[in-house]
């Protein structure tokens, strides 16, 4: 049991970076947005322009402000979605396993995978809209599954928490 704890730690500290990963590349793109719509653009003219992922017009879709605000909702998204992961193994390294906490975390997680399955293809679509040739689709099933499976795990959890909730009454 020690060392499913030690696993647990290792994940809550691993979710803990990454969601700090999430803020710097957050901050990261607001500073873009300072940088592309407030300031000049210094010369970039050592820059190869077949290396950049929309040619001539990279920096046409990055300085954007639209594009940016959407990347940034879904790397917040990112952010939330590794805080309640986080919180998980938080409460399976305490041996909190049976508590409603899990089951609202699990609903939210839920959600927020949801959310995801629409919003991480915004970006593309928006670059389409500006005349960019993107392969991507509307929505993300591999989100939707991933939600799917989360709410009703979180469902069979509720369950459990009654289960164990009348074992605590019974005598």
């Amino acid at each position: 049991m020690n060392s499913e704890k030690g696993i647990f730690k290792v994940l809550k500290w691993l979710f803990s970076f990454f969601i700090g990963v999430m803020v710097i590349a957050a901050g990261g793109l607001a500073i873009l947005i300072v940088i592309f719509n407030f300031t000049s653009i210094p010369d970039l003219s050592t820059v190869s322009i077949n290396s950049l992922p929309f040619g001539a017009y990279t920096f046409d879709i990055l300085s954007s402000p639209i594009f940016l605000l959407l990347l940034i909702a879904n790397i917040l998204l990112y952010g939330i979605l590794f805080y309640f992961v986080r919180s998980f193994f938080k409460n399976l390294e305490m041996d909190q396993i049976f508590v409603r906490t899990n089951v609202s975390t699990a609903k939210k997680i839920a959600g927020i995978l949801l959310l995801l399955s629409v919003t991480s293809c915004l970006p593309d679509i928006y670059a389409s809209m500006q005349g960019f040739a993107i392969d991507s689709a509307a929505i993300d099933l591999t989100y939707i599954v991933g939600a799917s499976i989360v709410w009703a795990l979180a469902k069979i959890l509720e369950k459990a928490n009654m289960i164990a909730e009348e074992n605590e009454l019974t005598i």
